[in-house]
């Protein structure tokens, strides 16, 4: 299976899979739209700037700064000044925004699992063989990898291939994504 069936027919699935996650992630946030990918990126990269934040859930710096507002005021993530900057403020989840957050990832994993347990292991290991060359084949920026990692549970990302298709172009995510 080759050409241009082989590629609706994936299409189809990554549309499908991907409608379920935000479905069921957004049903788990504290209100619809971006808010359950940025619990997420948060608990993955606690200290990010609104800048980055935005990058990653897809908004603009107004849009994000709205966002982190509401979240904030929900007693969800909190504000604190920047280690090197002082106009920047770094973004963290509170124990609320955290117990928040994993509810997220802990839907948004459900439904991947769901979707995916027809593969027998072998399957499931070339899939993710193949997802993970993809992945890093696509990689365009830091900030493109905020995006792609917006959903992901970074604590069950054991040799996350973002960060080492990052780290293999001399990007260090640690110094660069808090700016």
């Amino acid at each position: 299976m080759n050409g241009p069936r082989a590629r609706n027919i994936f299409g189809a699935f990554a549309l499908m899979i991907s409608d379920d996650i935000v479905r069921a992630s957004s049903s788990r946030a504290p209100e619809s739209g971006p808010a359950a990918s940025a619990l997420a990126l948060l608990a993955h990269k606690p200290g990010l700037s609104i800048r980055m934040l935005a990058a990653g859930v897809g908004l603009s710096h107004a849009g994000a700064v709205r966002l982190v507002d509401r979240l904030a005021t929900e007693g969800l993530i909190e504000r604190r000044e920047h280690s090197t900057d002082g106009r920047t403020r770094s973004l963290h989840l509170t124990r609320v925004g955290k117990v928040a957050s994993d509810k997220v990832l802990a839907s948004r994993d459900q439904v991947i699992a769901e979707g995916l347990s027809i593969l027998k292991p072998a399957e499931l290991k070339t899939l993710c063989d193949l997802a993970e060359r993809v992945l890093r084949n696509r990689l365009e920026s830091l900030e493109h990898s905020c995006s792609i990692c917006r959903l992901c549970s970074y604590e069950d990302c054991t040799k996350c291939p973002i960060d080492a298709e990052l780290r293999e172009r001399g990007v260090d995510r640690e110094k660069n994504d808090e700016a």
